[in-house]
């Protein structure tokens, strides 16, 4: 599977490196310890430097590595990491509000582990949706969704760099606010610090960095239960924004070559006519072609052919021992205003021999479209894709029937690998991202459009493969990247919604530092939860999917 070239915005990194609130063992007793010293110091009677000392002992043990983590960040000039905050804010609190301080940091590192239990139980879940899938299809997923940055998106990237960005003028506005409110009111200093110090603590972007990616890992597992896999949650984006479908026929729609069915003549006996065909299609590339020279083992007189012409979609026109040969179908001959034998065609594809204008025989191919892809245009409207095109090497007669039958907007006949480069460019040009290209071989490289998938187990430069035995699942999938898409912005708008919240209820002061370090916390595991919501619904009847017939059965006791 390969990516276009373009340049990847990444979103800020984590930003507590020393320990960035895995449960563990040691975790869970060092909190404990702090709590107990927190709750030794608030609830017994002691003098004012004992209880002092207990909770700068309380505040250490909880969050040393986040002051260890404060000062790497200050050696590297980035003065508004998260770690920074949470120290400058917890120290600050040490005037006259040294409980609150003390809560901060101990609510920071539960916050930390919770939201990384949450972050790792959900991923686990997305690694679960795999269970019935094949090992293969299973393993490539799995490998995918721990890739760095698998779950990010372009929309992800933005809104956390936007939350970086706005960090420093809050910071600003949090220092005007303690300096200049006690000036122009009622308020003391001490009380302006205190507020202030609650909008720096909801002012760190950590909750959104760690939450938002992982509605993009969840739909990496969920696309991949249904035989899709796409190289990133990025792909994901992207597909959820076109409005425009190119389809290869062959591959797709139809096996990638005819199967020939019969091949005869009233004049020659088969093995000489089948010889005769044979030599007129050896330079040719197109699909029943390279049938034709994989049914024949014959030695070549390459030396009898000449002036040869390969007419895609329509067949061939060349000389053989100086006599001219024309290997077409019926549309070619009519176009030249010849005449060969009418039969019912019955969806198969008949090319007709003439040698020196006389009629020698017929080649029957069925070109077998695929049951399961039948409905597959009419669902992908109804999940948003606007307008579908096909591009069939077949003659114009023949793709004008099969697009009619599978309700495409446009059909673009005889088209060699070259012809369809073209299209796919000015069908693309000056609105890519828009458009999708669905393949199946033929094309050694990216497209023109913004996403390209591979009707294959396997392909070099596809954003996105699909399981041909899966391929009728390929609308769902479009429709769940949607959904992706839409709940990450819920979660995004939520976060955001209850910091504004958490900001104006600190310049009321309506609002305590402990108290706005646990609700933007929670506001995190709440949009990790919400990511669940990606697999809500089933977007198929699962037990008819074709990996269900390695499913164990359920032992019931």
């Amino acid at each position: 599977m390969g990516k276009h070239s373009e340049p990847v915005k990444t979103p800020p990194k984590p930003v507590v490196t020393r320990d960035s609130g895995e449960l563990s063992g040691v975790l869970i007793i060092r909190l404990i310890v702090a709590a107990l010293l927190f709750a030794v110091a608030m609830i017994v009677k002691m003098p004012s430097f004992v209880k002092l000392v207990l909770l700068i002992l309380a505040a250490a043990v909880a969050g040393y590595d986040v002051a260890l983590d404060a000062v790497d960040a200050v050696e590297r000039k980035e003065y508004f990491a998260t770690p920074v905050l949470i120290i400058f804010v917890t120290v600050l609190s040490f005037i006259g509000y040294a409980w609150e301080g003390v809560a901060v940091i101990i609510l920071f590192k539960v916050a930390l582990a919770l939201i990384s239990y949450a972050s790792e139980q959900t991923k686990k879940s997305a690694r679960e949706l795999l269970r019935y899938q094949d090992e293969s299809t299973a393993d490539r997923a799995a490998v995918l969704m721990e890739a760095e940055n698998a779950g990010n998106t372009e929309l992800v990237t933005e809104i956390s760099s936007a939350a970086s960005f706005v960090l420093m003028p809050l910071v600003v506005i949090a220092l005007l606010y303690a300096i200049l409110v006690p000036i122009i009111s009622s308020l003391t200093f001490g009380e302006s610090i205190h507020r202030a110090l609650i909008m720096l603590v909801v002012a760190t972007p950590l909750s959104v960095v760690t939450a938002l990616p992982l509605s993009g890992i969840v739909g990496l597992g969920y696309s991949a239960q249904y035989g899709v896999l796409f190289n990133n949650a990025r792909t994901m984006e992207k597909t959820a924004q076109v409005d425009t479908a190119i389809f290869d026929k062959n591959g797709v729609f139809s096996d990638s070559s005819p199967r020939l069915i019969s091949a005869k003549s009233n004049v020659l006996d088969d093995k000489t006519f089948m010889d005769f065909v044979s030599h007129a299609v050896y330079y040719s590339e197109q699909p029943f072609a390279k049938v034709i020279s994989a049914a024949s083992d014959q030695e070549y007189r390459l030396d009898l052919i000449s002036d040869f012409v390969d007419i895609p979609g329509s067949g061939v026109d060349l000389k053989i021992g100086g006599a001219h040969v024309t290997l077409a179908t019926r549309e070619l001959y009519a176009s030249r205003g010849e005449a060969v034998p009418y039969e019912a065609a019955n969806n198969n594809t008949i090319y007709y021999l003439m040698v020196s204008d006389k009629y020698i025989g017929k080649v029957v191919f069925s070109d077998d479209i695929h049951e399961e892809a039948a409905d597959v245009i009419p669902e992908l409207k109804e999940a948003g894709i606007e307008k579908c095109i096909l591009l069939a090497e077949d003659g114009k007669d023949e793709s004008e029937r099969l697009g009619t039958s599978l309700n495409v907007d446009e059909v673009y006949a005889e088209c060699d690998t070259d012809k369809k480069i073209r299209l796919i460019e000015n069908l693309s040009s000056g609105r890519s991202e828009k458009v999708m290209y669905v393949y199946s071989s033929g094309i050694e490289s990216h497209s023109a459009c913004a996403v390209d998938f591979r009707v294959s187990t396997k392909g070099k430069y596809a954003d996105a493969l699909i399981n041909p035995d899966d391929f009728e699942n390929f609308p769902a999938t479009v429709k769940l990247c949607g959904r992706v898409l839409q709940i990450i912005r819920e979660n995004a708008v939520f976060a955001m919604l209850i910091k504004a919240l958490l900001i104006f209820l600190a310049m009321i002061g309506r609002c305590s530092i402990w108290f706005a370090i646990f609700l933007d916390m929670a506001a995190a595991l709440a949009t990790i939860l919400n990511t669940i919501r990606v697999t809500k619904d089933p977007l198929v009847d699962i037990s008819k999917l074709p990996f269900m017939k390695h499913a164990p059965e359920d032992n019931e006791e």
